[in-house]
């Protein structure tokens, strides 16, 4: 992945709050890799594990999101220090797994913003993909009520407390 690496794009990812270590691969370059993976679940574990964020986004291109357990989920958000980790990475895999639900609600309220930014994420990515009929409708409008009432109050953007 290092041979990907372009020190352009690296220099204005740090200046957007990526996090290192990471080598500046272009996503273009990473959909290249996953169209000859496809899905691999254990390749998918190990990438991410190593803390680099260009391999933590290509283990969400890659991993199987039906079968991440809620550990597995509660990891993976921890572990998400780089924004765009924490949300992109972690929603799309989090919003298609049987968990994303219950675990968006449960990081929304996270002190943790990056914590707190996945939970968001995740839920919209759920509220996206789903039909009105399989969601909480008042749940998720007193969800938007909080988030009309506390945006402004938000420390960083990223978290509604």
């Amino acid at each position: 992945m290092e041979a990907f690496g372009d020190p352009k794009v690296k220099t204005l990812w740090l200046k957007h709050g990526i996090k290192e270590p990471f080598f500046g691969v272009k996503i273009e370059k990473l959909k290249i890799i996953q169209k000859k993976i496809k899905k691999d679940d254990r390749l998918a574990r190990e990438l991410y594990a190593t803390g680099n964020a260009d391999a933590m986004y290509l283990a969400g291109l890659i991993a199987d999101d039906a079968k991440m357990d809620k550990q597995e989920l509660q990891t993976w958000v921890s572990r998400a220090v780089s924004q765009n980790i924490s949300e992109y990475t972690v929603p799309w895999v989090a919003a298609g797994s049987p968990h994303g639900y219950e675990l968006a609600l449960e990081w929304i309220d996270s002190k943790k913003d990056h914590i707190a930014a996945a939970g968001w994420a995740t839920l919209s990515g759920i509220v996206s993909m789903k039909p009105d009929t399989a969601l909480d409708l008042s749940q998720l409008k007193a969800l938007l009520a909080r988030v009309a009432q506390n945006i402004h109050k938000a420390p960083t953007g990223y978290a509604i407390p």
